[in-house]
């Protein structure tokens, strides 16, 4: 992260957050790239040209654990994932075809409640908010019940340290370990405005270029799976190093704080400061030759592009006979998993 850019990031990433979940990645890119970036631009406010949320907000290896979890490795979707878990407001994700339930599900394995908001739910909500549990309420509509309101608002009542939630004729206290997601397998929803104020909708529904992304990945890891596997080893690698970066700036920072009298008598932080700037060099020659390597596997990818296109244009002409016929249903994961059995 370049600090001198990061104000304008911040007011990227921030109106990302509010305004891009609802819409598909063609409009998201055209927000940022035509409306958001001119205008920071014009006033004059450093920023990054090529910026990504992904990685200004989250750590490579977040997006590699989420996609081992069952998160889709495309772009829309790994920003889909940073908006569920950066968000201020509980996510309702629209999700017909249930990938994010699928990873919802896997990221809170072992300790998720799932809720039906046609079954009274509420007694669970409160041994959850109260015990730090995970809750998914699966299956929403177009409205949400307003029992749920005080948590939606997050309407605290404090008292000292402590947050409690008023639901129905309980006070319950809060617990900081609560999360709460929300799912539709609506297609196209239309929920009103203060549905949208109340929570943040993120659209996870696939589209074509999506799933192009997605169908490359599968390829990919078929036909050349070392490729895949470096790409893997690249991405820990990567991350490490940008630790051990930060870890030798808070060590510097903690030297210079601690040190008493004159800064050029302390022998021990003169050699504390030779020895972060060899390592700073040689951790940043790492980075370098990483990022070029990334290059080299990316475009090393893109040779299975062609088979990416055809399987994805496929699948939403077999999603169009629907219209023809309510009979033709077809599902997503159905269809990935045939697909990856077909590449001999």
């Amino acid at each position: 992260m370049d600090l001198k850019n990061v104000t304008g990031d911040c007011g990227i990433a921030a109106a990302y957050l509010s305004y891009c979940g609802p819409f598909g990645s063609e409009y998201r890119d055209a927000m940022v790239q035509n409306h958001w970036m001119p205008v920071i631009k014009e006033v004059k406010i450093p920023y990054t040209p090529g910026f990504s949320l992904t990685s200004f907000l989250v750590d490579a290896t977040d997006i590699r654990n989420w996609n081992i979890e069952g998160l889709p490795t495309d772009d829309f979707s790994c920003c889909n994932g940073v908006m569920v878990t950066r968000g201020s407001r509980w996510p309702l994700m629209i999700d017909p075809q249930s990938q994010a339930n699928k990873w919802i599900k896997n990221l809170q394995k072992g300790k998720l409640q799932i809720v039906n908001p046609k079954i009274d739910f509420m007694r669970v909500m409160e041994g959850a908010v109260q015990f730090g549990t995970p809750v998914l309420m699966e299956d929403v509509g177009e409205e949400l019940d307003a029992a749920m309101n005080p948590i939606l608002l997050k309407d605290f009542i404090v008292e000292g340290n402590r947050k409690f939630l008023k639901l129905g004729d309980n006070t319950v206290e809060f617990n900081e370990d609560f999360k709460l997601y929300i799912t539709t397998r609506l297609s196209n929803p239309h929920y009103s405005p203060e549905v949208c104020v109340k929570t943040m909708v993120v659209n996870f529904a696939v589209k074509q270029k999506g799933l192009e992304d997605q169908l490359l990945g599968t390829v990919v890891r078929a036909e050349e799976p070392k490729l895949e596997e470096e790409k893997s080893k690249l991405v820990i690698s990567m991350a490490k190093s940008k630790m051990q970066l930060k870890e030798l700036e808070n060590q510097i920072l903690l030297s210079l704080s601690s040190s008493k009298g004159s800064l050029i008598d302390d022998i021990k932080l003169i050699e504390t400061l030779q020895q972060s700037k060899v390592t700073s060099e040689q951790v940043k020659e790492q980075l370098e030759i990483s990022q070029e390597t990334e290059k080299n596997i990316d475009v090393a990818r893109e040779r299975y592009r062609s088979c990416a296109v055809r399987a994805s244009v496929l699948y939403f002409v077999l999603i169009d006979l629907g219209k023809v016929d309510p009979m033709y249903q077809f599902s997503l994961e159905a269809y990935v998993g045939l697909f990856g059995k077909s590449i001999v």
